[in-house]
């Protein structure tokens, strides 16, 4: 099974007011910091590796382009020295379009970076400035050039809809601006509310501002389809890629294969195995400078739940569930054990048996989080 890795580096221009992602201003000073305690991380990481070299690596944050393009070349080394990367692995960097250069593009296709995710959001000025991101539309189109000028043939664009007064047409316009740039990914997200954020204070689904539930399943419903005809498949509930272009990272999570995890905040799985680093900066430093690993919680999941797990992310993808490895995982028939919600979830129109896979309808993928709810 492929092994990944996850690292997080969790320091942002500032804090957007509807992330509920674990991010911090930037300070120079506290991310040097944290770039030289990653290799001490390494080293404790490796020997659960038991050998295997990684098939995808993914930089996620906060804002990972914002690092020097030579800090992070020197960290894809130090992971290519601890754990060793596969011929053709598969290396994303998560970036502001704000935060990139032809020249620190070029570096970092260089190093080995071959996959590049831009936070986009929208092709809006107001919309971007109502978001509290630090680019334009413009910045984005010209990253978008300059990557692919530096060699980078694997590019995702992020899209928020359902914002603050925005309607069908406005979200039509950014999905025809992002598909102008021709990515090679897309990510399609609604906006989500948590509580903790300042947007989830301010907002209330389905209340002015905010477009209402038909206005939203309006733009999904157009989203798609346009998608669809512009050659970007629907892989998952919120992912669309051309031929060969979706995801490994995210593919491999999915299927419930094994991902370590590097800095504050980064969750891994292993054999079963879940567990969390401490998102706070200064803690996950203080527990490396100890010699130990920097563990919020871990936790051993039950064969059931394992399996539980691999269906509810199976159920969010166009591939589905993998009953054959159900069975290899658990030593029993998931067919048996999860006989009345199988029926069930048929009943619905969710999903179908195909052979050995339970492949959800596109109805059952935007019902993915009630149809996974039979299996509980």
């Amino acid at each position: 099974m492929e092994l990944g890795l996850y690292v997080h580096l969790p320091y942002c221009p500032s804090r957007c007011p509807y992330c509920d992602f674990w991010a911090l201003p930037y300070q120079a000073g506290r991310a040097r910091r944290l770039l030289r305690a990653l290799p001490r991380h390494l080293e404790l990481l490796a020997p659960r590796a038991g050998g295997r070299r990684l098939a995808t690596v993914y930089l996620g944050g906060g804002t990972p382009s914002m690092w020097p393009a030579g800090a992070l070349a020197r960290l894809l080394e130090e992971l290519d020295r601890g754990l060793g990367l596969l011929p053709g692995a598969e290396v994303t960097l998560e970036a502001n379009p704000g935060t990139l250069s032809a020249a620190k593009l070029k570096a970092l296709r260089a190093a080995g970076f071959n996959r590049l995710s831009l936070g986009a959001q929208s092709f809006s000025a107001q919309t971007l400035a109502l978001l509290g991101r630090r680019h334009g539309p413009e910045q984005t189109r010209r990253a978008v050039a300059q990557a692919r000028a530096a060699g980078f043939h694997n590019l995702n664009l992020d899209l928020i809809y359902g914002l603050p007064h925005q309607d069908r047409d406005q979200a039509a316009a950014d999905l025809q601006a992002a598909l102008d740039l021709e990515p090679d990914h897309l990510s399609l997200y609604e906006l989500t509310l948590n509580p903790a954020t300042t947007w989830g204070r301010r907002y209330q689904k389905g209340k002015p501002p905010l477009p209402g539930e038909e206005e939203i399943l309006a733009m999904e419903g157009e989203a798609r389809a346009r998608l669809k005809e512009a050659g970007l498949e629907r892989y998952e509930v919120s992912n669309f890629a051309r031929p060969g272009r979706a995801c490994r990272h995210n593919q491999a999570t999915w299927r419930g294969a094994d991902y370590l995890a590097l800095g504050p905040g980064a969750h891994g799985h292993l054999a079963g195995r879940r567990w969390a680093n401490h998102p706070d900066p200064e803690q996950y430093l203080a527990h490396l400078a100890r010699g130990e690993e920097p563990l919020a919680f871990c936790e051993k999941l039950s064969l059931r739940d394992q399996a539980r797990e691999r269906i509810m992310l199976g159920l969010r993808t166009r591939e589905g569930v993998d009953l054959a490895g159900l069975a290899a995982l658990l030593g029993d028939d998931p067919r048996r054990l999860w006989a009345r919600a199988l029926e069930q979830i048929q009943e619905q129109g969710w999903a179908r048996l195909k052979e050995n896979r339970l492949v959800p309808t596109a109805q059952g993928l935007d019902m993915a989080d009630s149809a996974a709810g039979l299996f509980f």
